[in-house]
C-alpha cells in the first residue's frame, strides 16, 4: 500500500461520512488497480475512518431533515450508492424518531398555499405529485391530501 494514497483516502473520509461505493470511485481517480483496493478498504474500516452502517444511518438523517425527503427517495439514493438492503433497512429505523407525518403534513399545506391555481382538482394534483417527487408514500399522502382545504 502506499502511504500518500492512504493519507489521501483518509482525509477523504474525514472530510465527510462516505459508503465504500465513493471510496472505491476515489481510488479510481486515484489510478488504484481494481485487485488492489481490498487492503485500503479494510484498513480504512479498521481505522475507524468507513463504516456502512453510520454512513447510511446519517445519510437518512440528513436527507430527511435538510431535504424533506421521503422512505422511497431515501432508499433509491442508497441503493444508488449500492448499500446493502439491510443496512438500508436498519438506517430507515431513524426515520421512526423524526417527525415524519408531520413534516409532510406541513409540507402539503405549504405546497397548496404556493400553487396558483383557481381548479382545487389540479391544484391538489400538483401537492400530491411534489410529494411523490419527494419520496414520500402514495397512501400517506393520499391521507393528508384530504384534509387539505
Amino acid at each position: 500500500m502506499k502511504s500518500e494514497v492512504l493519507q489521501k483516502l483518509a482525509r477523504y473520509c474525514a472530510y465527510q461520512e462516505r459508503c465504500v461505493w465513493e471510496i472505491q470511485v476515489k481510488m479510481e481517480s486515484l489510478a488504484v488497480l481494481p485487485e488492489d483496493q481490498t487492503p485500503y478498504q479494510e484498513w480504512l474500516e479498521d481505522n475507524n475512518y468507513l463504516n456502512q452502517e453510520r454512513f447510511a444511518k446519517l445519510f437518512v438523517r440528513s436527507k430527511f431533515n435538510q431535504k424533506s425527503w421521503g422512505r422511497n427517495k431515501i432508499k433509491f439514493e442508497l441503493k444508488r450508492l449500492q448499500v446493502k438492503d439491510s443496512l438500508i433497512q436498519k438506517a430507515l429505523e431513524e426515520l421512526l424518531d423524526l417527525p415524519y407525518e408531520a413534516t409532510l403534513e406541513s409540507m402539503l399545506k405549504d405546497k397548496f398555499q404556493q400553487v396558483k391555481d383557481p381548479n382545487e382538482w389540479s391544484k391538489k394534483q400538483k401537492c400530491y405529485q411534489y410529494a411523490m417527487r419527494k419520496g414520500f408514500e402514495a397512501d400517506l399522502i393520499s391521507m393528508y391530501m384530504q384534509q387539505l382545504k
